[in-house]
């Protein structure tokens, strides 16, 4: 007769009670730290000279980061409300309003006048923009990271 006894069977239990805590946990960490990096790298790199020199800043400073946590689901999400965003990262092939506005002018037909200030009326206008992804390719240029930063986040939960 063979007779078999588990030791330890209370300490096995209480790690597998405690495991999806402890995963759900580092994998929280670890995508909080990965959206908070492709932020930094969509900012300071992207649209900073790399795909699109700053002219103002504003798209520079419309990047937003939302974490969101529920339902057994952990997600980053890195975006941007600018009007322009859209136009940049997909590239536009269309015709455009251009509201009516003021202009300054100080010449005309080629030669010099004395400064004049003229009423444009609003028009339509054919645009062909290329596409200059910054969200994208971020976060493409990041894939092999990401994948890393989530492996390791699961071995140190699981150990």
């Amino acid at each position: 007769m063979i007779t078999a006894r588990l030791v330890g069977d209370n300490v096995v239990l209480a790690w597998l009670r405690d495991a999806p805590d402890a995963i759900a946990s580092g994998i929280a960490r670890a995508i909080t730290r990965l959206g908070i990096e492709l932020q930094r790298r969509i900012q300071e790199d992207e649209l900073s000279g790399q795909i699109l020199a700053a002219r103002s800043g504003s798209l520079r400073s419309s990047i937003d980061l939302q974490i969101d946590e529920g339902s057994g689901a952990i997600s980053a999400t890195v975006f941007s409300d600018n009007e322009y965003a859209h136009v940049h990262e997909y590239g536009l092939a269309g015709t455009v309003n251009v509201r009516a506005y003021l202009r300054r002018i100080t010449e005309a037909f080629g030669r010099p006048i004395a400064e004049e200030t003229i009423n444009v009326r609003a028009y339509r206008r054919r645009m062909e923009l290329p596409q200059r992804s910054f969200l994208r390719s971020a976060l493409e240029d990041m894939d092999p990271a990401i994948r890393d930063e989530v492996e390791t986040a699961l071995r140190e939960a699981l150990t």
